[in-house]
């Protein structure tokens, strides 16, 4: 089966996935903005990560143009971010993205990447200032909210190979 991983990253963590991704798979991988229908036409199986950004998956918008596509192939999405993955907010965070028909025609993953503000460039910078300003002036914060805070200072990467296994693991199990 070809398989082809398509990726959209600001800060290098979703880049880094999908190069671990498609070394593992033997499969080519494409940036979001340059993939070609042909690339589309001739993959059996289809991959697509990003990073997450106020509820929003990078590059996936981009992505799901190509839906129609995608029709007859194995479809399998991740995310990264900086958040501890709790099963709730990563399913919240598919079901805002993805219409009913796409979530149950994709599987999908969630790949804790990191934060590191010192990587963060123009709006997200800005908007990321904004969030630490709000998260300082909290009242009761939160043990979420307290661990975010404790990014700005100490960048952290969750960060590993490891994570990619259920994705890859999956992907293997379609040829099986």
């Amino acid at each position: 089966m070809r398989t082809l991983v398509v990726y959209t990253s600001k800060t290098g963590f979703t880049k880094t996935y999908a190069e671990w991704i498609a070394e593992d798979l033997g499969a080519e991988i494409v940036r979001t903005q340059d993939l070609s229908r042909e690339q589309l036409a001739s993959a059996d199986v289809v991959i697509h990560g990003g990073g997450l950004r106020a509820s929003r998956i990078e590059g996936l918008r981009t992505f799901l143009r190509h839906w129609p596509l995608l029709k007859g192939k194995h479809v399998a999405l991740w995310h990264t971010g900086a958040n501890p993955g709790r099963p709730e907010t990563v399913e919240g965070v598919w079901e805002q993205n993805l219409t009913p028909e796409q979530l149950e025609r994709t599987t999908r993953f969630y790949l804790r990447g990191g934060f590191d503000f010192t990587r963060l460039r123009g709006v997200d910078r800005l908007v990321m200032s904004i969030m630490r300003f709000v998260l300082k002036r909290k009242k009761n914060p939160s043990a979420d909210d307290r661990g975010m805070l404790a990014m700005y200072e100490h960048p952290t990467t969750e960060l590993s190979r490891e994570n990619t296994a259920p994705l890859v693991n999956h992907v293997r199990s379609l040829d099986a």
